[in-house]
C-alpha cells in the first residue's frame, strides 16, 4: 500500500527521497517519525508528526487540512520559551497497533502567510519541521532525515475500499474496539434490514444475518437502498447478500429460520440483534442465545 502511494503521489515520493521516516498508519494517517525538538530545558527530544489524508481514488491522496498532530511535548525555542504561532492545543487519540509507539499529545495549526494553504504534503511537512525542529537542528546539529524505513501497516480491514470516514471523524480508537466482533442479525425485515445496513459499515470482523422469507414489493418500503425489480421474489438472503457483498468481506446472509436447533450457526458470535416480530419465535431465540451466553438486543 505504501509503495503504491509513493508511485502515485509525487509529494509522498519527495518526502521519502528527502529522508523523512514516513509510514502509513492503516487507511487514515501519514506518520513521520524522528522529528527532533527542544523541551523546556532545551534538552533534545524526538517526536512524530501525524497528518490526516483524504483518499481521492486511483492510489492518490490529498491533505485533509493545514493542521497536524504531534507526538511529543511542547516544542521550545532556543530562548527556552514555547515556539509561538503554532496554535492548536492538547489532544489525543489512538493510532493503530502498527503505530502504537506514536502517542499523540497535541495538534498544531500554522497556515502559510501568503497562500493560506499548503500546496501538498511535502510543503506542509517542510514548513512544520522548520518551525518545530529548527531550534534543535541549530543547537544539536541534528535533522529528521534518517532515511529510516518503517514497516507498512498491515492492519486488516473488512472493507473492500479505504475507510475514510473513520479518520475524518477521528474515531479510530473506538472503531478498533469492534474489530474482532462477530455479529448476528436474526431477521432482516423492516428493522433488521436497517440494522444490517448500519453494521456493514462498521469494522466488525464478521456479520451473519438470517432470514427465511422472500423479498416482495412491500419489503422495499421497509428496507434501505434502491429497488431493483430483479430482486422481487428472491429470498431476502440473496437480495441483501448481493447488495452488500461489494462493500465488505465477512458477510453471510443465510436463508434460514433460527430456532433452538441452530446453535452451530451461532458458534463464535459475540453479539446478536434479534429482529423478529413473532413473540413465540423470539422466545425460543432468546433461550438459545442465553444458553450460548451470547449478549443480545431484542429489536423485534
Amino acid at each position: 500500500m505504501f509503495q503504491q502511494l509513493i508511485s502515485h503521489n509525487d509529494d509522498i515520493r519527495q518526502l521519502v527521497e528527502r529522508g523523512y521516516a514516513v509510514a502509513l498508519d492503516g487507511n487514515h494517517y501519514l506518520v513521520v517519525r524522528d522529528i527532533p525538538y527542544l523541551d523546556n530545558t532545551l534538552k533534545l527530544n524526538t517526536g512524530a508528526i501525524v497528518m490526516k489524508f483524504v483518499d481521492v481514488g486511483q492510489g492518490r491522496i490529498k491533505q485533509d487540512d493545514h493542521q497536524i498532530f504531534f507526538a511529543g511535548s511542547i516544542p521550545h525555542s532556543l530562548d527556552g520559551k514555547p515556539i509561538p504561532n503554532l496554535g492548536g492545543g492538547a489532544t489525543t487519540f489512538a493510532l493503530s497497533e502498527a503505530s502504537k509507539d506514536v502517542i499523540i499529545q497535541r495538534s498544531f495549526s500554522n497556515k502559510p502567510k501568503t497562500t493560506g494553504k499548503f500546496k501538498d504534503f511535502f510543503e506542509k511537512l517542510e514548513s512544520y519541521v522548520s518551525i518545530i525542529s529548527g531550534p534543535a537542528m541549530e543547537r544539536y546539529e541534528v535533522n529528521p532525515f534518517t532515511f529510516r524505513a518503517v514497516l507498512d501497516s498491515k492492519t486488516s480491514t473488512p472493507f473492500k475500499f479505504r475507510d475514510t470516514l473513520t479518520s475524518r471523524a477521528e474515531i479510530g480508537d473506538l472503531a478498533s474496539k469492534f474489530k474482532d466482533d462477530v455479529i448476528a442479525v436474526i431477521g432482516v425485515g423492516g428493522t433488521g434490514s436497517y440494522v444490517l445496513d448500519f453494521l456493514v459499515k462498521t469494522p466488525v470482523r464478521e456479520i451473519r444475518a438470517f432470514d427465511l422469507d422472500q423479498f416482495f414489493i412491500h419489503n422495499t418500503f421497509r428496507a434501505p437502498g434502491k429497488l431493483d425489480e430483479a430482486e422481487l421474489g428472491k429470498s431476502k438472503a440473496e437480495v441483501f447478500q448481493t447488495r452488500y457483498e461489494n462493500f465488505r468481506y465477512g458477510l453471510t446472509v443465510t436463508k434460514k429460520f433460527i430456532d433452538s436447533t441452530c446453535s452451530e450457526d451461532l458458534k463464535g458470535v459475540t453479539f446478536a440483534f434479534v429482529c423478529v416480530d413473532k413473540g413465540a419465535s423470539r422466545s425460543k431465540i432468546f433461550d438459545l442465545l442465553i444458553s450460548l451466553a451470547i449478549p443480545f438486543i431484542d429489536v423485534g
